[in-house]
């Protein structure tokens, strides 16, 4: 009997070998030329990201696919839903931005730090309002379809209007030779002096090994002792 409920419970969980996780191991790369330019709107692998979501929910899986990710994929599923906010304006595509807040919503368990992700909610009620969509229907549409991030939405919710707005993350509307996307209120270009250190890296003085050499062999003790 037992056999039996726990062979059901296999064929329920979530399988990695289901899927080809291809799109989200495809990084990119950023050259210093572009450090100052705004990230593409769009990547070529977009509409294989969206396929795969589009495969994990038609086996029901939508829920567990956090489980399968490592973080770096997950990682480009969080960069992929952030894309959408402003691919779906574009497009007047309600389904895709539907679609983006779930990749997002995946990415949450993998976040080290929540804070960094709550701009992107912002990007995220903004672009919904222009869509004509109910934020508050969305947000909590997509926490069903992702309840591990139930709470956090939950949360951001709840939040008063001006800690949604754009403005209180510093962000603006804008635009491209493409057509609409945000834009960050509190970017600088890069300096020229911080170029050059980039390109030009001065080689470590003996001083600075010596001490980089001290603090590796503390750190290579200390593993040794939590070891024993």
């Amino acid at each position: 009997m037992w056999a039996i409920i726990l062979s059901h419970l296999e064929d329920d969980m979530a399988d990695r070998k289901n899927y080809d996780f291809h799109s989200l191991n495809i990084p990119y790369k950023i050259s210093l030329d572009e450090i100052d330019l705004p990230r593409p709107v769009e990547l070529p692998q977009d509409g294989e990201i969206l396929s795969l979501l589009r495969a994990v929910d038609s086996r029901h899986e939508l829920a567990d696919m956090h489980k399968l990710l490592g973080r770096s994929e997950a990682g480009q599923l969080g960069s992929f839903g952030s894309r959408t906010t402003m691919m779906a304006v574009r497009r007047q595509d309600p389904e895709l931005l539907r679609w983006g807040l779930v990749a997002f919503l995946i990415w949450i368990p993998h976040s080290h730090d929540f804070r960094d992700d709550l701009p992107i909610m912002a990007l995220f009620e903004h672009s919904a309002k222009k869509l004509k969509l109910s934020p508050w229907r969305e947000f909590r549409r997509a926490a069903k379809r992702v309840p591990v991030a139930r709470v956090w939405v939950r949360r951001w919710l709840r939040k008063p209007p001006w800690e949604k707005s754009l403005k209180a993350w510093r962000y603006a509307e804008s635009a491209d030779d493409d057509g609409f996307r945000y834009r960050q209120t509190n970017v600088a270009p890069m300096t020229p002096e911080l170029r050059d250190m980039i390109e030009n890296p001065a080689p470590m003085t003996p001083e600075l090994r010596a001490i980089v050499e001290e603090v590796e062999e503390r750190a290579r003790k200390a593993g040794k002792r939590r070891q024993l």
